[in-house]
C-alpha cells in the first residue's frame, strides 16, 4: 500500500532517487540514504540513512509483531555498519513522522567534529544546515555502508565461513 504525496512511498517505489541507491530492501524495511530536502540541493549529512517499512504505514503501533522484530535486528546491523564504516563517535537514532507521515527513523551519525549534544545536531543539520555534503559523497559512503551491511546480515545468518561474528569485517 502506498500513499499520494508521500515522499517515503516515492523513494521505496523509486520515483525519488537517493544516494548509491537502496543500502538495504527486503518484504518489510527499506534503508537509504538521506536525500536534499529540495532537490538540487546538498545531502544534509554524509552516511545520515533512513529505515522505513515498505509498506505504507504512519504510526508505530500499526507495525506487525513480524515487522517489528524483523527492525529491530536490520537496526542493530545497519548502525553497527555505520559505525563499522563511518567511525562517528556517537550514532543517533531517532523519529519524529511530522512532515513525512510515513513513519520512519533517522540513523545520524555523530562525527568528532560535530557538538556532543543530539539537539544541537539536529539543529545543525536541518536549521543551519551545517555538514552538508555533494551527493557523490553521499553515494560513496552508501556504498560502503551498503557492502559493509550485507556482510554483516551473511555473517549473521551464517553464510559464509568467517566464524566469529567480528571475523572478515
Amino acid at each position: 500500500m502506498t500513499q499520494a504525496d508521500c515522499l517515503a512511498c516515492d523513494v521505496n517505489a523509486g520515483r525519488i532517487q537517493v544516494p548509491g541507491g537502496f543500502i538495504h530492501r527486503d518484504d518489510k524495511w527499506v534503508v537509504d540514504h538521506i536525500v536534499g530536502m529540495k532537490p538540487g540541493e546538498p545531502i544534509p549529512l554524509k552516511g545520515f540513512l533512513i529505515i522505513c517499512p515498505s509498506r505504507h504505514v504512519e504510526r508505530i503501533d500499526e507495525l506487525t509483531p513480524w515487522e517489528m522484530s524483523a527492525f529491530s535486528t536490520l537496526l542493530r546491523d545497519v548502525t553497527r555498519a555505520v559505525g563499522l564504516t563511518l567511525k562517528p563517535q556517537k550514532i543517533y537514532v531517532c523519529s519524529f513522522g511530522e512532515a513525512v507521515k510515513h513513519v520512519h527513523w533517522y540513523v545520524i551519525p555523530r562525527y568528532a567534529e560535530m557538538p556532543a549534544s543530539g539537539i544541537d545536531v539536529l539543529d545543525g543539520i536541518f536549521r543551519e544546515k551545517r555538514w552538508t555534503c555533494a551527493w557523490e559523497d553521499a553515494e560513496k559512503v552508501a556504498g560502503r555502508i551498503k557492502t559493509k551491511l550485507r556482510r554483516l546480515i551473511m555473517v549473521r545468518q551464517g553464510e559464509t565461513g568467517c566464524g566469529p561474528f567480528d571475523g572478515g569485517l
